[in-house]
């Protein structure tokens, strides 16, 4: 097969391509990005976990890590205050407290914000994002090249059904990476799963009238939006056959009448001015026209669909080539320029939260529910939103063998807790909360049987507590 037909490839290859893709990132234009995905919940964890959490407020280091973690509550009061908000002198005076407990890519960006806030200190954190831009997205895509041409050769091999359906997918990529606009097809399932997202960022916040409203937008939306049939998707290689009866003449009334319904309920709400419905309006409004629309590349999305093409593969051995190969693509948790380019076009408040969210508190099961792990305090401990989010159902004794140093920074943690209680931390917490609710000596003696009980048998952990009985 002849690989130059799919243009991404052209793109790499091509000097006046690489002039387009120059004046693309020198000049960048407005992306339309979906909408917030770092979701991490600043409310409790049920059967105890809340009052575990509390101990944030007291400098407790991460289990896993030993990196002592960011009191959720700190975000929370920033977001209530508008102080993400504030010019980057004084907003990074301020974080500089709690510097040392970011996660190494948030410090990154936060580093390369101080720097600017040294000459240009009454920038927005949301104006100096914009000015890194134009050189972090070409850094960006200097990083996705190798990995995209990898793909691209892998795909040589392909069947030409699916050779087809990725030369298809890979085209729209082209277009998002290069910020040109590409013409998608409606999905009313996307469009409620994108809307049910922007819910649960909402939800989130704690605001009730604010949840009441989104719940209600929801709610409608689905009693609009319910004549797509099942199995339709968005890319694949029938995108074209998907246009072309989308704009047939019913189906092109049907959804804008739809469309113009729910509008018309949006602009009834509380939460008229929320810019993530708009922004989501706007780009479905394109699709169910036929319309051009920026819509900036998604790395979760591009392997979500290469996954549809290559599980079609009867040989499971070069489908996990595809799928090893596009995990490797950057994200905004490894590389700094990925985050800088996610959040480009995001508010002060969405910047200045997902900068400092990895480092936030979270409480983890030992044993992941998944895995039968029960919700008790017994099997819980204090790690930071992102490990936990990259723990996810991982055991433990696995944990072990990719983090040895969790060994040291377990003995870490309960040292902490030995020290918190000791000076009535515990008893505090416990005085606030009614009195089902009660934190004593007792978790620490649990939390060390339950480590030692899933460290592997013949290395096991223990861990010292003697200091809590002198």
């Amino acid at each position: 097969m002849n690989i130059q037909s799919i243009s991404f490839n052209t793109y790499y290859n091509i000097p006046q391509i690489q002039q387009i893709k120059h004046n693309a990132v020198s000049n960048p234009v407005h992306i339309n990005s979906t909408l917030p995905c770092d979701c991490v919940s600043f409310s409790g964890v049920s059967h105890g976990g809340d009052i575990l959490k509390k101990l944030s407020a007291y400098g407790i280091p991460d289990m896993y890590t030993g990196q002592i973690l960011l009191n959720p509550k700190i975000i929370e009061k920033w977001q209530n205050k508008g102080v993400f908000n504030y010019p980057i002198g004084r907003l990074t005076e301020i974080i500089s407290n709690y510097e040392h407990s970011l996660m190494p890519i948030d410090k990154q960006f936060f580093h390369i914000i101080k720097g600017i806030a040294k000459t240009s200190p009454d920038l927005t954190l949301s104006e100096a994002t914009k000015e890194l831009y134009p050189k972090h997205k070409k850094l960006l895509l200097r990083a996705q090249q190798p990995i995209f041409e990898g793909i691209i050769r892998l795909a040589c091999d392909l069947p030409k059904d699916l050779y087809e359906e990725f030369s298809e997918l890979m085209n729209i990529t082209n277009k998002r990476l290069l910020n040109d606009p590409v013409v998608l097809p409606f999905s009313e399932k996307e469009f409620l799963y994108k809307l049910k997202r922007i819910g649960d960022n909402i939800t989130i916040k704690g605001n009730k009238g604010e949840i009441h409203a989104i719940n209600k937008l929801i709610s409608s939306a689905r009693a609009i939006f319910n004549s797509e049939q099942r199995g339709q998707k968005i890319f694949g290689k029938k995108i074209k056959q998907k246009l072309e009866t989308q704009m047939l003449p019913e189906n092109l009334k049907r959804n804008s009448t739809n469309f113009a319904k729910f509008k018309e309920i949006f602009e009834n709400s509380p939460l008229r001015k929320n810019e993530y419905i708009i922004r989501l309006l706007e780009n479905t409004s394109a699709k169910i026209h036929g319309f051009p629309s920026y819509a900036q590349f998604e790395r979760k999305s591009f392997i979500h669909e290469l996954k549809k093409i290559t599980r079609k593969l009867k040989n499971r051995k070069f489908a996990q080539e595809f799928t090893e190969l596009s995990l490797k693509l950057p994200t905004s948790k490894d590389n700094v320029s990925a985050f800088i380019v996610k959040y480009a076009e995001e508010n002060n408040n969405k910047i200045g939260t997902n900068m400092l969210i990895g480092a936030s508190c979270s409480v983890d099961h030992l044993l992941a529910k998944k895995n039968g792990g029960a919700s008790k305090l017994a099997n819980y401990g204090l790690t930071s939103a992102e490990t936990n989010r990259q723990k996810t159902n991982i055991y433990f004794d696995k944990w072990l063998k990719i983090h040895p140093e969790t060994r040291q920074n377990c003995q870490k943690y309960v040292d902490r807790l030995i020290e918190l209680y000791k000076q009535g931390i515990f008893e505090k917490i416990s005085k606030e909360e009614n009195k089902h609710k009660r934190l004593d000596k007792s978790y620490i003696e649990d939390f060390a049987a339950t480590i030692y009980d899933m460290s592997p048998e013949n290395n096991r952990i223990i861990l010292d507590i003697s200091k809590l009985y002198e």
